[in-house]
């Protein structure tokens, strides 16, 4: 191999073998992202991205920035999902190639910070950092696109910082740098921690002065603005509870944390997508150790800050720092199901690559076998991140694959149960719910499920039994009484079903689809009066909802009201002309009206979508009847 290339200038050209290796970097890192590039989309893809009506509203781009309408504020990262989504809709290689590209850049920016630090090895570091298999569920999971973006002007801020008073002195860079820093900040909350950086970074060069905080007192008031609109975009509004843990458990969890990660850095075996829950306690002393592996190791590091630790005292605090904000201090949503997760430390693992460079430059030296060394773990690196991203191909392959490692993960489970469902594997669905509430017994969605496969295979008494348990762990889940109330409708309980579908209705009152169902009910049961009420107001809540106009027309004609039974049947025809079964109704109904010519009409449209519809050809047979023509 060529030596090792040299830090990118800032101010002159650059050098052929700073470009010969970024091509060498580019290329490799593609290689190892390859399988990424032909995945698709996966656990909140649809509804961050393909699914979320802001990003497919032609107003959603104001609303990012103006409203509170998203569930987060991070406008930079959902902007650029709003352009993305007008270039690739729902093509998933799109967003997968912009996720690969950014990933690469963020490696040669590292490069160019990391050489203008002056620290050895730079170009090892940013290698190792582009093809570590922990950044795969960063680079192959669309959503964290955020991780990305917020990562790529982290480092943009910090080049522009070491411009401005560390490395060069020039003028206009610490307005970039702290630009920079707030798009970050608006790409995603985790870079909060950027000023601490910062104050390591001077102190590593020379002593911290009062004037030094001062001119980072700009990024800390922008951290912490950003911060707290963060946490109340989260929280306003939301009575979810991510997990219970104690003030004890949390911080004997923090170092149990950054022990985790350094391992996942150092040798990245075992990946998974959701690892095992932890269960901190106080009174179990496994938990303290941890705690004291990270004091001891920490003030070691600290007593020889003068001498030949001082390198790995800036490295160990980098990465302690980058993982503030998911020690667990505070909790991020995905700490429901495991409080450890590898895009969490996509920010830490800089600390460990540029000390693994460092190490390489100093210790394994920049001669041929040095560069073998190299170029055999990056091999490696790149294998193994090649063969992370293949799990990453579709949701049922990530599901199967986390279940093969880690059997407990209750929401695989659940969330492999419902594509089984939804692609008509309900059978094969079965065993994954029930699984999931083996290892979560309290899950109100696995019981729901669980109930609505059984009723739809033809078993409604046994999935009462499930929906009934998930509506007493959460009188509040209009989702349980609803499907409750399809199940008992299935099992010929029509009273008690609505009764069932009142109670989703008054809990979610704009859904349409509840006030149909319950018009059903109460059709069946006898209640015609109700069924034309229930059966308006699902209309009145969503218009075109053709399925309600059919029903209304139903009860009003089965009330003799044909005129408006006709009116609503003539509405679900012009809604939906294809359907047979409409033109049918409609037919029926004008014939009992006597506007024979019309109902016949009706009667050969119904045909002429269905040539073999046997209603259709009796109905045009008794009308011919009536009219004498045999």
């Amino acid at each position: 191999m060529s030596p090792d290339p040299q830090p990118i200038p800032c101010n002159r050209a650059l050098s052929p073998a700073v470009i010969v290796g970024a091509l060498v970097l580019c290329c490799v890192a593609v290689v190892a992202y390859l399988p990424a590039l032909r995945s698709g989309f996966i656990w909140d893809d649809d509804t961050l991205v393909t699914g979320n009506s802001l990003v497919r509203s032609a107003s959603g781009l104001r609303k990012f920035w103006f409203t509170a309408e998203a569930a987060d504020y991070w406008p930079v990262t959902m902007s650029s999902f709003w352009l993305q989504f007008r270039l690739w809709g729902t093509w998933a290689a799109g967003y997968h190639a912009v996720s690969v590209g950014l990933h690469v850049a963020e490696a040669l920016l590292l490069w160019a910070v990391l050489g203008r630090m002056r620290i050895p090895g730079a170009y090892v570091a940013a290698f190792l950092f582009a093809v570590h298999p922990v950044n795969v569920e960063t680079v192959a999971w669309i959503s964290e696109q955020k991780n990305l973006m917020a990562m790529l002007f982290l480092l943009a801020s910090t080049w522009w910082f070491l411009g401005w008073g560390i490395a060069e002195r020039r003028a206009g860079c610490y307005a970039l740098s702290l630009g920079a820093f707030t798009l970050a900040m608006l790409s995603k909350g985790s870079v909060a921690i950027l000023p601490l950086v910062f104050l390591g970074i001077i102190a590593w060069h020379r002593p911290v002065t009062l004037r030094d905080i001062l001119r980072l007192a700009p990024f800390l008031v922008v951290a912490a603005v950003l911060t707290a609109v963060n946490v109340w975009f989260q929280s306003h509004g939301s009575p979810l509870v991510i997990r219970q843990a104690g003030w004890l458990e949390r911080l004997l969890g923090a170092p149990a944390v950054v022990g985790f990660y350094l391992g996942r850095a150092v040798w990245p075996w075992n990946l998974m997508f959701i690892y095992p829950e932890w269960h901190v306690t106080a009174g179990d002393l496994r938990w303290w150790l941890p705690l004291g592996a990270v004091a001891v190791v920490t003030a070691v590091l600290w007593g020889g800050r003068k001498g030949r630790s001082r390198p790995l005292l800036f490295g160990w605090g980098f990465f302690c720092v980058a993982l503030i904000p998911v020690m667990g201090f505070a909790d991020v949503y995905f700490m429901k199901y495991s409080l450890v997760a590898d895009h969490y430390q996509h920010i830490a693992i800089i600390g460990v690559v540029a000390l693994a460079g460092a190490g390489w430059s100093r210790w394994a030296g920049r001669g041929r076998a040095g560069w073998v060394v190299a170029a055999a773990v990056i091999g490696c690196l790149t294998v193994a991140t090649y063969r992370q991203c293949r799990i990453y191909r579709d949701a049922e392959t990530l599901y199967r694959a986390t279940l093969r490692k880690n059997p407990r993960a209750w929401i695989a489970d659940t969330n492999l149960g419902l594509i089984l469902f939804n692609t008509g594997r309900v059978r094969e669905a079965i065993p994954h719910y029930e699984a999931a509430l083996r290892n979560k017994p309290d899950l109100v969605e696995a019981d729901i499920d669980m109930g609505i496969s059984l009723a739809v295979l033809g078993r409604p008494a046994e999935g009462i039994v499930f929906l009934r348990k998930a509506e007493r762990l959460n009188p509040g889940s209009w989702e349980a009484r609803y499907n409750l109330g399809i199940a008992l409708g299935d099992d010929h309980r029509y009273a008690e079903a609505a009764a069932e579908f009142e109670a989703a209705n008054r809990i979610k009152p704009a859904l349409a689809e509840g006030q149909n169902h319950l018009g059903e009910a109460c059709a069946q049961s006898g209640q015609p009066d109700r069924a034309i009420a229930a059966f308006s107001e699902a209309i009145r809540l969503r218009p075109d909802f053709v399925l309600a106009h059919d029903n209304l027309g139903a009860a009003l004609a089965q009330a003799g009201r044909l005129d408006q039974a006709a009116a609503e049947f003539a509405e679900a025809s012009r809604l939906q002309p294809a359907d047979p079964a409409i033109h049918n109704n409609l037919g029926c109904t004008l014939a009992q009206l006597g506007r024979n010519a019309e109902a016949r009409g009706e009667f050969e449209k119904a045909l002429r979508l269905s040539p073999d519809d046997a209603e259709a050809k009796a109905n045009l047979a008794r009308l011919a009847a009536m009219q004498q023509r045999p």
